[in-house]
Order: structure tokens, then sequence, then C-alpha cells
């Protein structure tokens, strides 16, 4: 059998969510700055790659610059893939937020 839930108990867990959501939220932000400088890097070394190249044909030059920006192309996506894990976490502790509400809700119906 479980304990009772009080409205105490519920009003510390929504606390206790909302600092970890403003934590969360606050490394969302360095991460896409993190992103979005890779992803700069990236782009300009390809494109430069790009515009140096000898090759004569396109195919050639877009291997080129790939192989010459292939660093800069892996940090951009391993930038992408933690924003997007952060983001994640972030619609995940949303989803929290809502069912201890509705849990909330159903405590203050029931009392």
């Amino acid at each position: 059998m479980s304990e009772p839930i009080y409205q105490a108990d519920i009003e510390q867990r929504l606390d206790l969510l909302a600092q970890q959501l403003e934590e969360e939220v606050e490394q969302f932000a360095v991460f896409a700055v993190e992103r979005a400088e890779a992803e700069a890097d990236y782009k300009l070394q390809y494109h430069t790659a790009i515009l140096r190249s000898t090759e004569t044909t396109v195919a050639a030059k877009e291997a080129q610059a790939f192989k010459k920006s292939a660093q800069e192309f892996r940090e951009y996506k391993i930038a992408e893939a933690l924003e997007k894990a952060c983001q994640q976490k972030l619609m995940s502790i949303r989803t929290q937020i809502d069912a201890t509400r509705t849990i909330s809700a159903n405590i203050r119906n029931l009392t």
C-alpha cells in the first residue's frame, strides 16, 4: 500500500521541477550557441575548401571539401546531438510538471 500524497509534497515536487527546468533552459542556451558556432565553423571550412579546390568536377570539389572539413562537420553534428538531447530533456521536465499539476488538481478535488 502506498503512502498518501499531500499538497505540500506536490508543491515541493513542482519547485524541484521548476528548478530543473530553469537549469536545463540555461544549458540549452549554451548548447544552442555551441551548435551555431560549430555549424558556422563547418560551413566556412567547407565552402572555403570548395572555392580553393583545383578539382574540375563539382562532385570532386565537394568530396575534397568534405574531406577537408570532416573534423568541423563531426564537431557540428556532436553539438547538434547535445542540443537535441537537451531539448528532449526539457520536454520531459515539462511533461513531468504537467503530470504533477494534474495530480495536484486531483488531490485538491478530493479534499
